[in-house]
């Protein structure tokens, strides 16, 4: 008797044109049919099929949601606070109509108002900015839905060559501007790379609940900021220095030991080496060559 071929499921990724959407979409259009939304009209995601035109402030997302039918949403989008909010709430509706899973790329500042220790997936979440509240009550939206349908995936801060952090000290670099560190923070990070890997480890597991994609150890934020200037220009950085508590404070994500298998596990040197080095052919970019 021959074997029925599952059918290969769908996955939509909003935000799929930007920084992570890009890589979540390399990583998995192998494994599924994948789709993504951008935002600003460009002539590649214009002739690309698989990308559909989305503005959160503008469009509902039924149509587009009724169009793929996806079994699968990641939500990588960056949105004014309401608009989010209201697309999320309508998001969730439809999943739980449609049996639909969703996965929300969250941020380490959910804890941002706790800062004696590094914060754990079970940890009360806390937060004084904007952008840490918003993320909150995203997270609330997805915890109405069934558990088996929900996956929080938590990222620490995110390093690589194109990274909105390496981009801003590449910036400052080039202009020769003061670089603002931070001596009593201590953080924690994460490449790309590795980010895509453990969510494609957590997607092809079924795992729900809430998960910490960061490196297995922490850093000083004012050390990180020199090796990343050592790594990307020959020249001497100019350093302001921020103390905004007297004592050491955290802003970092852990897990539990055996959450990942060691493949998936990465050090701070790691995040480094690997979110830097392997994107360029030479150890430094020199402000000189970059101009």
């Amino acid at each position: 008797m021959s074997q029925v071929k599952k059918p290969i499921e769908r996955l939509l990724i909003l935000g799929g044109s930007g920084y992570l959407g890009r890589a979540i979409y390399r990583e998995f259009q192998s494994f599924y049919e994948v789709f993504g939304t951008y935002n600003t009209p460009d002539e590649f995601w214009l002739d690309h099929g698989a990308f559909f035109a989305y503005n959160s402030t503008k469009n509902g997302l039924d149509t587009i949601l009724n169009i793929i039918r996806p079994s699968h949403v990641i939500i990588s989008m960056w949105s004014p606070h309401k608009a989010g909010l209201d697309a999320i709430k309508g998001l969730v509706q439809w999943a739980l109509n449609n049996n639909c899973h969703l996965t929300l790329l969250s941020h380490v500042m959910v804890f941002d108002a706790v800062d004696r220790h590094p914060s754990f997936p079970n940890h009360r979440r806390s937060s004084i900015s904007e952008t840490g509240k918003y993320f909150i009550q995203l997270e609330k939206l997805l915890e109405a839905l069934p558990e088996h349908q929900y996956l929080i995936a938590r990222l620490a801060m995110v390093i690589g060559l194109n990274s909105a952090v390496v981009r801003d000290i590449k910036t400052k670099l080039t202009k020769n501007e003061p670089i603002e560190v931070f001596p009593n923070l201590i953080v924690s990070a994460i490449t790309r790379d590795m980010m895509v890997k453990q969510l494609h480890y957590l997607l092809n597991r079924r795992a729900y609940g809430v998960y910490h994609l960061a490196s297995k150890d922490l850093i000083h934020h004012s050390d990180l900021v020199t090796e990343l200037c050592t790594l990307l220009s020959d020249q001497p950085p100019l350093l302001k220095h921020v103390f905004d508590h007297n004592e050491e404070t955290y802003l970092a994500l852990m897990s539990p030991e055996d959450q990942w298998p060691e493949h998936l596990c990465l050090n701070m040197d790691q995040v480094l080496q690997s979110g830097i080095m392997s994107h360029v052919a030479s150890k430094k970019i020199t402000v000189q060559n970059q101009e």
